[in-house]
């Protein structure tokens, strides 16, 4: 059994929710843990994701069946690293139509990979409508709600369900606008603020060390839910045999 390699989608059907923030953090997280990353940004007329990583993430274009199918050859190979998508507002739709086209779950997991979709919530009625619905079409990935504070202060969490009730939900925290200024800029790097200034104290350490303990207890839950599915799955296959 190859061991699992995640595949990350920071998704929303909404612009400027924070997506980018998000991929960001999540690669810095697994490089200052020492692990590959990389990523794909799939907003191809602004890749600001590309723009901080350009050494580790690629731009693609699946306005076509040609980047289409280029994304997802690559996503199921053989990389031995954890990939992060930033899925632009303009691609999601088409995004997840192919994704749920083409059979993706099923080709991910036997190469030994494992979508999670971190979803970035808000209290849009269209954002809500879009989370059900994708979540329904695609059963067996692991969804997982965001809360941007600096997008909305409060939104509805019986909208937003986890695709289980152990993977919870991911907080990040509002930024003053100085603050945010600063992270925003092309040339900041989360780890490397990290290893720079460890200790802190500053808002920016606290911030980012509160939002890796997120992303750490994230990959704890997500291990969980999956050893909870599989021994139900034991359990209720000895009940069925029992019963025979």
């Amino acid at each position: 059994m190859p061991q699992q390699a995640p595949l990350y989608i920071v998704a929303s059907p909404r612009p400027r929710v924070g997506k980018t923030l998000i991929a960001r953090l999540l690669i810095d997280f697994f490089r200052d843990d020492g692990r590959a990353a990389i990523g794909y940004d799939l907003n191809p007329r602004e890749p600001t994701f590309t723009s901080y990583f350009p050494d580790s993430v690629a731009t693609v274009d699946i306005a076509e069946t040609r980047g289409q199918m280029a994304l997802f050859d690559r996503l199921v190979g053989k990389t031995g690293a954890t990939t992060i998508i930033d899925l632009g507002y303009g691609q999601f739709e088409t995004f997840f139509a192919v994704m749920i086209e083409i059979g993706f779950e099923r080709e991910a997991r036997r190469r030994g990979i494992e979508p999670v979709v971190l979803f970035v919530t808000d209290n849009s009625p269209a954002t809500v409508r879009a989370y059900a619905d994708v979540r329904g079409r695609l059963e067996t990935t692991a969804f997982v709600p965001v809360h941007n504070e600096s997008v909305s202060v409060m939104y509805e969490k019986a909208d937003f369900p986890p695709s289980r009730a152990e993977y919870g939900l991911i907080s990040i925290p509002r930024l003053s606008a100085i603050v945010r200024g600063v992270v925003d800029r092309p040339s900041f790097s989360f780890g490397a603020y990290m290893t720079e200034r460890p200790g802190g104290p500053t808002e920016i350490h606290t911030w980012i060390a509160g939002i890796f303990t997120e992303f750490r207890e994230l990959e704890l839950r997500l291990l969980m839910g999956k050893l909870s599915a599989k021994l139900g799955g034991i359990a209720r296959a000895r009940d069925v045999r029992s019963a025979g």
